[in-house]
């Protein structure tokens, strides 16, 4: 099977230049019933059984990170660790500040505040932060699948209808029509950016 793949024009604002980028198009998924089969298929445990194991590292994992551990669950190294994220700048401190000060019904109090003051670390409150857990792929997963994957162009109207492109499965078309969405570089121009995403 190939990846789907369909191109399109941009610009770019920053460069003040256009820049052909490629997309992935979704066809199709694989649920968690037909991923615990697939993994079953070939081994002595049944679809039950990794079904019974992914949902206790589903349960488990969570409260084990909520220990601040980083946990791996590959032998080629899967990482799961806790990851923490939320900021706050200048320009939000003031707002936040003024906000304070235009609450306060005391006006010695309101008076007090200074909306001017310089950020300091204590104004990052532990309620701005928000908790996420981060996964860590392991290289060879990436250099593996780079290794088996294939390409195949596909035009808007093909994405749309759920079929591929009939023909092409170059991944390297160099007469593409001026950068337009083409199909396998022949003269059946799809979309330029933005157009039906």
């Amino acid at each position: 099977m190939a990846l789907n793949v369909q191109f399109q024009k941009l610009h770019n604002h920053m460069l003040d230049e256009d820049i052909i980028v490629p997309r992935i198009v979704n066809q199709q998924s694989l649920d968690f019933n037909e991923l615990c089969e697939y993994l079953a298929d070939g081994s002595t445990v049944t679809a039950a059984d990794v079904s019974a194991v992914m949902k206790q590292i589903e349960m488990r994992l969570p409260l084990v990170l909520g220990l601040n551990a980083k946990v791996v669950c590959s032998p080629e190294g899967l990482t799961f660790r806790p990851k923490v994220s939320g900021s706050i700048t200048q320009s939000e401190l003031k707002a936040k500040l003024e906000a304070q000060k235009a609450a306060e019904t005391d006006p010695e109090k309101a008076a007090k505040i200074d909306v001017n003051r310089a950020l300091t670390v204590s104004d990052l409150t532990l309620s701005d932060l928000t908790a996420s857990i981060a996964i860590e792929l392991p290289k060879k997963w990436d250099e593996r699948f780079k290794s088996k994957a294939t390409f195949k162009r596909i035009t808007k109207d093909a994405a749309e209808s759920g079929e591929t492109a009939p023909e092409s499965t170059d991944s390297t078309d160099t007469t593409g029509g001026g950068g337009e969405n083409t199909q396998g570089g022949g003269s059946n121009p799809s979309t330029t950016p933005g157009e039906g995403d």
